[in-house]
């Protein structure tokens, strides 16, 4: 204490002990204040980088375009995969499994949609495959009845002997089947037939492959043309006893309908169809035609982004395996 004032006191000494004090006191002082600041400046930069985060993922957007099969399920995945994933908007478009993969490769789409085998190795190598479950495709009527069924070459035949309006008579058909498919009136002149618009379907793919050339209905049938699943079962849905129809839509689309389904494998109705669809996906002993069955793909230009594996991961989960069902699809669990 006595030093202290003595210091104070001393005229001669006060200046640099003094000024030796307070730099020490200022580097304390600026030392804190730094501190304090820098503190300040990480907690400013922490909630900036939340926010930032937060702002990009309530703009991140995932675009889903393809196939019509893929189509209805896409739709009920994105509205569960929003609920958990706010800051994600998924939209899902439809255009065919061609415009799936013509949409992924050109970047278009984030991921696309096929409902049919995709060639990576020689026709799209960008592309990567990853499928989510399976399905398959009948051949549908309104206004026919079906006493046994009703094989490839035959279904060829009612294609390939259509009118140029796209109508095969009631005698022709009679004639093809064997009597087999036949209309339910005899006052039925005739009986319209349809395909799908779109080249690139998956569907049609499928259901040409059955009948055993890709191009066989394109290049040689007059068919009436819808566009996509619903397009087609909407007309032949329109047909009555005085206009009866024939088509064919993936399994999933009739599972609600009033269409029939032509019977491919045993039995008549659509419990049959589907279950005998299921054990030939598994691999068991089925009649179900395995042409007539073919994988639901997603695809990804290249490795997929976090965002798109992370939806491509939700939708392949077990607890989406009722959302399958729903549509009348088979998951990857099912199979």
């Amino acid at each position: 204490m006595n030093i202290l004032k003595k210091l104070f006191n001393d005229e001669a000494g006060v200046s640099p002990i003094v000024a030796t004090l307070v730099l020490v006191v200022v580097a304390i002082a600026g030392a804190a204040a730094v501190g304090t600041i820098m503190g300040s400046f990480s907690s400013d930069v922490s909630d900036s980088a939340s926010a930032g985060a937060a702002s990009s993922g309530a703009s991140t957007e995932l675009l889903i375009t393809g196939s019509t099969t893929v189509q209805p399920i896409s739709e009920l995945l994105a509205e569960e995969f929003m609920k958990v994933n706010s800051g994600i908007k998924v939209t899902v478009q439809a255009g065919g499994s061609g415009a799936g993969i013509a949409s992924t490769e050109m970047d278009v789409a984030d991921i696309g949609s096929a409902s049919e085998p995709v060639d990576t190795v020689t026709a799209h190598p960008t592309l990567l495959v990853h499928q989510i479950g399976a399905s398959a495709v009948v051949p549908i009527s309104t206004g026919l009845d079906s006493t046994a069924p009703v094989s490839s070459a035959m279904m060829l035949a009612i294609y390939q002997n259509t009118s140029s309006t796209g109508y095969i008579t009631q005698a022709n058909l009679s004639a093809i089947t064997g009597g087999i498919l036949d209309t339910t009136s005899a006052s039925n002149p005739n009986v319209i037939v349809y395909q799908r618009e779109e080249s690139g379907s998956g569907s049609e793919d499928c259901f040409a492959g059955w009948l055993g050339n890709k191009n066989l209905i394109d290049t040689t049938s007059n068919a009436v043309k819808k566009t996509g699943n619903p397009g087609v079962l909407a007309a032949v849905e329109a047909g009555t006893d005085a206009a009866p129809a024939i088509g064919f839509v993936d399994i999933g689309f009739v599972e609600d309908s009033t269409v029939d389904i032509i019977d491919v494998a045993v039995g008549t109705d659509f419990d049959d169809n589907n279950d005998e669809a299921l054990l030939q996906l598994q691999g068991e002993s089925s009649t179900f035609p395995p042409k007539l069955t073919r994988p639901l793909n997603y695809l990804t230009l290249g490795e997929p982004s976090a965002v798109e594996q992370a939806f491509i991961s939700f939708a392949i989960q077990p607890a989406q395996k009722g959302l399958f069902s729903d549509v009348g699809y088979y998951s990857m669990y099912d199979i």
